[in-house]
């Protein structure tokens, strides 16, 4: 498919997502619940509710009238997290005080609130629930889940003195697309932007996505974060058009924090969205405007200070500066104030010039030092600073002689920790930062950590119970300027990478046990730091081994953030480096090239390229003698020639594995080899061996699960299912096909893996569109279809694509222009999906098709083929050319023992046969393969030749 304009398919997709998604509405008592908006709102009026409660609420509602357990709600809303038993004590109670008092209209029988608590049992939702599902298939719109979207930050301190710019950067927002919050570091842009963000959602309703550039160290990542904030994929081939997709019919707040470093790129791409999603509005901090059409500039200054030396504390407290420091310092610890402190506490705000973060650093001194004694050592301090850097701008002066003054005032174990967590892009855990310390890191590092949080250098979140800790932007450069002036760097970024390297095989080792949301929360916000990781082991210290092994252990992390295309960008910088080395390292070059190959199959990236990848993969096991890669790279290749519509180069391959594993004693390894040699046959058209195979595989599988040998996590049981019960389907099974597709499918939910998924979609659509279950075909399309975007997973969303395209028979106003416009796009299409499409619908046929059938290829669908260059033959008068084809369509699917495929080609033989006057024939044909068809004589096109016949 052609990817560079909107196309056909595009709009298809489009249409088709619109046409599946259904909107959800709770309503009870006075109150609607929109669960996809995740909206709650009482009459005309919005109810605000955190998120927690939101997702309390809803498991409440969706099972009123019966009692659900604290450990139950634990296990569903805080899925993943370790949180205290108490939370669903908090956050119920903010839930009651939400809904208010049950009206009088909703009590009765004993009923005397919404939500009853009974000791042992749970709590339970009292009142009667009713449930809307909005078809959007009628011209309703749905819109995209919000809990998709990354949250806001949660605010850990009140706002002091931004009122007024928190008003004026709300009114900006009312009237232009593009406001961007500007001014020096430490200002306060972060914490005024959340703010406006909250009352932006509060006031409007309008769900709101966060996005911090921060952690970047390339421009080429800008646009992928930012898709990810919002849910959608970030590995397709027009990300932009992407977003545009995703984003359609709805109004979002797009937040995008500290965007100075990577402004040249970021200005363009948000240009772009801006212009094609009209609902869309961003608010950015920067340190300087985008300078882009449109925008509309807000320059924070710093907080007001007092301009007077003798006032007393309650004057002081008056301005925003004093209020707070005097705030942050109670929070530090310090002891009270009186009314004497008011004129030193207004010169020390007036030293640090206003600015928030300054004040930050300079209260939480006041916890340990005398306020008489930090005024006169903080005021000789800036004395020295003013001095000696008359170069630096003056708000930028004062920050750096803040932080400056706060990094003296440390001791060695704590200066120590701060150097070396600037190595950290993002967030990080206790353990995480002890690791990064030192190898056998002492109680002392611990204290110092918390040391540092409470002077304010390191930011901690008690609303994050995986990775509370972070370096704010400012703080992580100074530093990191610190690092770089040690002789520590070269060590700490060695061991930095070596720690995301161990992170990374423990992701890997987890995944078999952990549902992707758990998963996802566990490890996907480490990304920024494989990346540094990466670029220190190929660019800055290349180190061969780290890297090769980081692109092993961290593929599961690159294919979970839909950044497949990066990942590969990253295995190639890895196999060059390999290439640069004076001596050869073939196995090591095999696994990367398998590896390549993995990625390469999901991103349709040039033939050619994947061609080489795959025979250097192959080439370079066989000489390593490594089994475990000689396995993996067997598979990507037959995998690739299964892809690309090379059905004999892959099943010659897939006897190889086979003959290879049967020597081995490895279970995994042959469950994956069954699953190959079932796939290689199915499109070989040997479908008696294929089912054979898949069946083979599934009773080895037992009880192994997800194995290593299950290249990027597809389900084994899952993988061998899909392609089952399309082998199934065509052998003439009709109910075991459908039963074994519901139950695929239904499988991969529960794992709740997105590769998964659209295997199990790539049968299970394929199936539910033979059988004419447009119904079911409409719910597992869109599943697959959207875990293929969101995933950026573009070699199953093309097949996605497919079923899209087909399903659009049954809607579209014009089927005959449908048709016509898809057979337009033929040529952007590869062979395998050309096959697909004719088998939906026999119009979707080519010359070129119909060659290749002549010369033996196109096996599993030549059946189809034939009959589809009947129907052309027959549509244009020539009866006896139709006939011909027919014929063939009928005996190949009968030496196949492709009942599925026969049963088409007998009713459009006999119809043909009934025009001509051959009434005998036809019959005769029609009763032989019914009753050849035996048990399994069941789906719609069994009953249509059951129909004919009756005609007849």
């Amino acid at each position: 498919m052609q990817t560079d304009s909107k196309t056909l398919s595009d709009r298809a997709l489009a249409s088709q997502a619109g046409a599946v998604l259904a909107e959800v509405r709770w309503r009870f008592g006075p109150f609607v619940l929109h669960e996809m908006q995740r909206r709650l709102e009482r009459g005309d009026e919005l109810v605000r509710l955190g998120p927690r409660a939101f997702d309390l609420l809803l498991q409440l509602i969706k099972r009123a009238g019966e009692y659900i357990g604290k450990d139950e709600l634990l296990a569903t809303v805080w899925a993943g997290v370790v949180v205290e038993e108490a939370s669903v004590r908090v956050h119920m109670s903010l839930l009651r005080k939400a809904l208010g008092p049950l009206g009088e209209s909703e009590k009765g029988e004993g009923r005397e609130e919404w939500i009853t608590n009974v000791p042992q049992r749970g709590y339970r939702f009292n009142v009667k629930v009713d449930r809307e599902a909005m078809d959007t298939s009628n011209g309703i719109e749905a819109r995209s889940p919000a809990p998709s979207f990354n949250r806001l930050p949660a605010r850990l301190t009140e706002l002091v003195g931004r009122e007024s710019e928190v008003e004026k950067v709300l009114s900006s927002l009312e009237s232009h697309q593009l406001v961007t919050l500007v001014g020096p570091g430490g200002i306060g842009k972060t914490s005024v932007a959340i703010h406006v963000a909250e009352h932006w959602q509060s006031r409007r309703g309008t769900p709101c996505a966060f996005v911090d550039l921060a952690p970047l160290i390339s421009h080429d990542h800008v646009l992928g974060t930012i898709a990810r904030a919002l849910g959608a994929a970030a590995d397709m081939p027009d990300t932009v058009q992407t977003i545009t997709q995703f984003l359609q019919g709805q109004e979002v707040l797009l937040l995008i924090d500290n965007c100075e470093h990577v402004i040249e790129s970021l200005a363009l791409q948000v240009t772009l969205l801006l212009t094609t999603s009209p609902g869309l509005r961003v608010l950015a901090t920067s340190r300087e405007s985008l300078r882009v059409a449109a925008e509309y500039v807000v320059r924070l200054p710093p907080l007001a200070v007092p301009d007077a030396d003798n006032i007393l504390l309650p004057q002081a407290m008056q301005w925003p500066s004093v209020k707070l420091l005097v705030e942050r310092a109670r929070a530090a610890g310090a002891g009270s104030f009186d009314e004497s402190h008011g004129s030193q506490l207004s010169m020390i705000a007036r030293q640090v010039d206003g600015i928030p973060l300054a004040i930050e650093l300079v209260a939480a001194r006041l916890a340990v030092q005398s306020i008489h004694d930090l005024a006169r050592t903080l005021n000789d301090h800036m004395r020295l600073f003013a001095i000696g850097k008359r170069a630096v701008a003056p708000r930028h002066k004062t920050l750096a002689a803040a932080l400056d003054w706060s990094i003296a005032l440390l001791d060695e174990e704590e200066l120590r920790l701060l150097r070396r967590l600037s190595v950290f892009r993002g967030r990080f855990d206790v353990e995480s930062a002890m690791a990064i310390y030192d190898d056998t890191a002492s109680e002392a590092a611990f204290d110092a950590l918390i040391s540092l949080t409470n002077k304010s250098l390191i930011s901690f979140d008690s609303n994050d119970a995986i990775a509370p800790y972070r370096l704010l932007d400012t703080t992580r450069a100074y530093a990191a300027t610190l690092l770089a002036r040690s002789d520590e760097r070269p060590l700490l970024l060695k061991r930095h990478a070596m720690f995301m390297l161990d992170l990374m095989r423990a992701a890997t080792s987890d995944l078999p046990d952990s549902t992707e949301q758990v998963w996802g929360e566990r490890y996907a916000f480490r990304l920024d730091d494989v990346r540094f990781a990466f670029e220190v082991c190929l660019v800055e210290q290349p180190d061969v081994k780290i890297a090769a092994s980081l692109v092993t252990a961290s593929a599961p992390l690159w294919f979970y953030v839909s950044q497949v295309v990066e990942y590969g960008d990253k295995v190639r910088a890895a196999l060059a480096l390999v290439d640069q080395q004076p001596e050869q390292d073939m196995a090591t070059a095999a696994w990367l090239a398998t590896a390549l190959v993995g990625a390469l199959l999901h991103t349709v990236r040039p033939a050619h390229d994947l061609s080489a990848a795959c025979d250097r993969a192959l080439s370079g096991a066989l000489a390593a003698k490594v089994r475990a890669l000689e396995l993996q790279a067997r598979w990507a290749h037959c995998t690739y020639d299964v892809f690309r519509g090379e059905y004999a180069a892959a099943w010659k391959g897939a006897q190889a594995l086979l003959g290879a594993v049967q020597t081995w004693d490895d279970p995994p390894a042959l469950i994956l080899a069954h699953r190959v040699s079932a796939i290689t046959s199915h499109f070989r058209g040997d479908f008696e061996v294929s089912r054979l195979h898949s069946e083979a595989s599934i009773a080895i599988t037992g009880g192994l699960g997800r194995t290593r040998s299950s290249m990027f996590q597809v389900d084994a049981i899952v993988a061998s299912n899909s392609v089952l019960c399309r082998t199934l389907w065509i052998q003439g099974d009709n109910l075991r096909a459908l039963q074994m597709a519901r139950d695929t499918m239904a499988r991969a939910e529960s794992l709740g893996n997105s590769v998964s998924l659209c295997a199990a979609g790539y049968g299970a659509c394929a199936v539910a569109l033979w059988s004419g279950e447009t119904e079911l075909a409409r719910r597992w399309i869109q599943l697959m279809w959207e875990e293929g975007r969101r995933r950026g997973l573009l070699g199953w969303h093309r097949h996605a694509e497919c079923f899209v395209l087909a399903m659009q028979l049954y809607d579209a106003p014009d089927p005959q222009r449908h048709i016509a416009e898809v057979l337009g796009q033929f040529g952007g299409y590869d062979k395998q999906r050309k096959e697909t499409l004719v088998t939906f619908c026999p119009e979707w046929v080519e010359d070129e098709m119909v060659e290749l059938v002549l010369q033996g290829e196109s096996h599993w669908s030549a059946s189809e083929v034939w009959r589809a260059a009947g129907l052309r033959s027959e549509r244009h008068g020539a009866v006896k050319e139709a006939e011909t084809f027919y014929l063939r369509a009928a005996k190949t699917s009968r030496q196949q023992g492709a009942m599925g495929w026969e049963l088409r080609a007998v009713q459009n033989l006999a119809r043909l046969w009934a025009g001509q006057g051959r009434m005998q024939e036809a019959i005769q044909l029609l009763d032989e393969t019914c009753e050849r068809t035996g048990p399994s004589g069941t789906g719609r096109d069994f009953n249509q030749a059951r129909e004919l016949r009756q005609k007849l």
